[in-house]
This record gives structure tokens, C-alpha cells and sequence, in this order.
């Protein structure tokens, strides 16, 4: 499969990790974050800051990516070869038919981040390519921000990453034109910390 996730995520980003946490360290002058809602509050309580919540996060979205855009969803779960908690896995969470990508042996790729008695070692990623559309992936922007699960969404066409969480989204993109201008778009929803967290 020449045109599958794991062949171009090798080609655009070589020694990366394919894990939605690792991306602002692995790409801080391409970064910025948004708040999901006013006053940088972490969690949706009420059925209005839910549908605040979901309507910025498709707006500024679809301001990144356009309408009918390809795209990969990519989530994925931590495990070890000896225990595998089918509680956090993706394909049992999210009504997406993921293909699924190769295991990563994290103690492999970075050993001084993970002893011997790790239990979580293992990442397996998942992906499935799909369509950008306004509202038909509101149940993934949810659940991420009701933490239930952790995904992001890539554009290698327009080499963008966004990568909601509970409590925003970051965001990867390497034009720096284009990143400015949402920056500044979407002012008033950037972080008031200095650190852009």
C-alpha cells in the first residue's frame, strides 16, 4: 500500500512518533493550541458549552483543512505483550473500520523513558483515511474531550496536523503564512498563558 498512513507518516515525519502527545515537543515552532472554551474552563458541562465546544472545534478545523479534504484519523492504545486492556482501545470505542499499523516498542525507540517493569511498552496505532466534512466527526471530538480517548487528524496534502484533547486542540502547521493568520483569526481562543499551553 503505497499511499497508507505508515508509508507517508515515514516519508513527511522520519523518527517521529505517530502519537498525538508527542507533537508539541516533537514540532514546537510549527505549534499552537486553541481552548475548547471560554475562559480556558477544561470540560464540557452543559449541552450549550457542548455545542460551543463541537462548533469551534469544527470551525477552526475547517478553516485549517476546507471542506471535503482527505484526511487520516489516526488513534491508538498503549499496551504490553502480557496485558492488553481492550477498555482503551480505539476500535472498540469509535465506529471507524481502523486499519491497523504496526506495533511500536517504545522501550525500543526511547529506553531511558521506559524501565523494565513498564508495563505499557507497546503503542499500536490505528488508521483509517477518510473525508473532512463540518459535523461528521463529532462523536470523535467529544469523546477526545471527555478524555475517553485520544486521536488525531492529519492532511499530508496540506501538511497539517490537529490533534484535539480535553480542553482544546493543537495544532501542527508548517506554513508559516497560514499558521499566522488562524493565529490570529482565532485570538481570542488561544491560551493566555504565556507558554501558548
Amino acid at each position: 500500500m503505497p499511499y497508507s498512513f505508515q508509508s507517508q507518516w515515514e516519508l513527511f515525519y522520519p523518527v517521529k512518533l505517530p502519537i498525538s502527545h508527542y507533537l508539541i515537543q516533537d514540532f514546537p515552532q510549527f505549534w499552537f493550541r486553541i481552548h475548547s472554551l471560554p475562559e480556558s474552563k477544561r470540560y464540557a458541562d452543559t449541552a450549550a458549552e457542548y455545542e460551543l465546544l463541537l462548533n469551534r472545534h469544527n470551525k477552526i478545523i475547517t478553516d485549517c483543512f476546507g471542506d471535503d479534504t482527505s484526511i487520516f484519523i489516526v488513534s491508538g492504545h498503549y499496551f504490553s505483550h502480557s496485558r492488553n486492556n481492550k477498555a482503551y482501545d480505539p476500535a472498540f470505542i469509535l465506529p471507524y473500520q481502523f486499519h491497523l499499523e504496526q506495533e511500536i516498542n517504545l522501550k525500543l525507540l526511547n529506553p531511558e523513558d521506559y524501565d523494565d517493569d513498564e508495563e505499557n511498552s507497546f503503542f499500536r496505532p490505528y488508521s483509517i483515511e477518510t473525508i473532512w466534512q463540518p459535523k461528521t466527526h463529532n462523536e470523535l471530538l467529544r469523546k477526545i474531550a471527555d478524555d475517553e480517548l485520544r486521536a488525531f487528524m492529519i492532511s499530508f496534502e496540506k501538511n497539517i496536523i490537529v490533534a484535539p484533547y480535553d480542553g482544546g486542540i493543537d495544532f501542527i502547521i508548517l506554513d508559516e503564512v497560514k499558521r499566522n493568520d488562524l493565529r490570529n483569526k482565532y485570538q481570542d481562543w488561544l491560551s493566555p498563558r504565556a507558554d501558548g499551553l
